[in-house]
């Protein structure tokens, strides 16, 4: 393959250059894309690209500076410079300086460029022993996971790792064509790659699924404090730019780097380690050497919790659900659970109890509250579902699970597919009452319960309750009840 290395300090600029064409269908290999004149010399020198594709006005080192830099080392490289309307002169200097072709950046096509790019390979002749890029991924890959040594002799070696996990990844990149999922990957990449601006020693490389790994290495003359915070920037920066130019949300989990004879698969260790973290800490990115490690063993109480959800739900017994998911939660707390394992254990808990699967937690903080799914089944208003048709048991189900948010008779509908009104006259007829009336008995039944249960405010009750008007949830307690909420929680405490 032809290999091309993209230079531009716009990192808006190099995303549409990586993407412009899929380039190796054209027997075309991005090797890199640097971000000024001077990275691009220290990428031109490894990877030995064929083809550069350069801006002109960069900072750090302009793209006239980098044409001299590359003539005066006899680079055999063909040199396409990319301008603007007002970038005239400079182009004409780039190419008495031995430019070989230019371009309008905003007259760039697919077909113009690959038009440009064939025209230069007629005058090229392609060197042996190619770079590729696959090639060295697996190998990255393999040094993380410990499946093989480090070159002793490489010019790069991986100190430092960044574990990065793309948030809502089948809802964000698994939905969409397969061509889509593939233009991400090579964007996210990009961003990675771009995660340390002063720091070419650095990789990217796509683990699996979700999963990504940055990898760095370090000069000998910096101290451990001067990694750590190069570390540092560069996890913030991904997690800004994955934000600002993907609209991706990220959480990253960076590795120490205690000394440079620390293996690439430690790194990655450590690095997991912190990404786990995450799962239970607020902040997007954690740091191994300020995290404790996860552990890989659920807790007896979770266990306990799966082992006896049925029966408690058989016997209604609210208090006992409530008490053992609290002990579960608390448990995962502080052990740091490791985070697919508290997923596992959600998954087995809502099969245990009958429940269908539900949305699996992405943060630890999403569990907090989801016992409710195990006791909507214990309400006191609970009917025996068995006894109704398909399509009202539903209907009982979706205002057990929802009646806490502001929904309606049309909501129910379309949630089981039936016509409101259709809907509205088989509920009543089947269970003799009415759908607002289930829906508000619901409502009150839970407000009664924190009432007694909590010190919280009425208006925040009525909140959790389903009701977003105070007065209206007063007026509804009141019609249900007999008396105002206060007088209820006077009453019976």
């Amino acid at each position: 393959m032809i290999k091309i290395l993209l230079v531009d300090d716009d990192f808006l600029v190099r995303t549409f250059l990586s993407r412009l064409t899929n380039w190796n269908a054209h027997g075309y290999s991005v090797v890199g894309a640097a971000q000024d004149g001077e990275q691009a010399l220290e990428m031109t020198q490894e990877y030995q690209p064929d083809i550069i594709i350069t801006d002109i006005s960069m900072p750090v080192m302009d793209g006239i500076t980098l044409i001299r830099r590359l003539k005066k080392e006899n680079n055999p490289a063909k040199i396409v410079v990319l301008s603007c309307h007002d970038d005239f002169e400079y182009v004409r200097e780039a190419m008495k300086l031995g430019a070989d072709e230019y371009v309008l950046k905003n007259l760039l096509t697919e077909q113009s460029m690959l038009k440009l790019l064939g025209e230069l390979e007629k005058d090229m002749v392609q060197p042996l022993g190619q770079y590729d890029p696959e090639q060295e991924r697996a190998e990255i890959v393999q040094q993380l996971k410990g499946e093989r040594q480090p070159d002793e002799q490489s010019a790069f070696r991986i100190r430092a790792v960044l574990a990065v996990r793309v948030k809502d990844y089948d809802k964000r990149v698994t939905i969409l064509p397969m061509e889509q999922q593939e233009r991400f990957r090579a964007s996210f990449l990009q961003v990675c790659q771009d995660s340390a601006r002063h720091n070419n020693l650095i990789r990217s490389v796509h683990v699996r699924r979700e999963l990504y790994a940055v990898v760095f290495d370090f000069r000998k003359g910096e101290s451990r404090a001067e990694r750590q915070e190069a570390l540092s920037q560069a996890a913030a920066t991904l997690a800004h730019n994955t934000d600002r130019y993907l609209a991706a949300e990220v959480r990253i989990g960076v590795s120490d780097t205690p000394d440079f004879g620390m293996q690439p698969s430690a790194c990655w260790e450590s690095a997991l380690d912190a990404l786990e973290a995450t799962f239970y800490e607020p902040q997007a990115i954690c740091y191994a050497w300020q995290c404790r490690p996860s552990h890989n063993v659920i807790p007896e109480e979770a266990r306990a919790f799966c082992e006896n959800i049925a029966a408690y739900m058989e016997r209604r017994d609210g208090n006992a659900i409530r008490a053992s998911y609290a002990q579960a939660l608390e448990a995962f707390a502080s052990q740091h659970t490791q985070s697919h394992l508290v997923r596992e254990w959600m998954m087995q808990a809502q099969r245990s109890a009958g429940l269908s699967a539900q949305e699996a937690p992405q943060h630890f903080s999403e569990l907090e509250g989801r016992e409710q799914e195990f006791l909507a089944f214990c309400e006191e208003l609970l009917p025996d579902l068995s006894q109704y048709s398909e399509p009202v048991a539903q209907t009982i189900r979706f205002i057990q699970k929802n009646y806490g948010e502001n929904i309606s008779l049309n909501d129910a509908s379309e949630a089981v597919h039936l016509n409101a009104a259709y809907l509205s006259f088989v509920f009543h007829k089947e269970t003799e009452i009415t759908f607002s009336e289930y829906l508000t008995a619901c409502r009150i039944n839970r407000a009664k319960e924190l009432l007694l249960q909590t010190d919280e405010k009425v208006k925040e009750i009525g909140r959790q309750a389903g009701y977003r008007d105070n007065r209206h949830f007063c007026k509804m307690f009141k019609r249900v009840t007999g008396m105002t909420p206060q007088e209820y929680r006077k009453l019976n405490v």
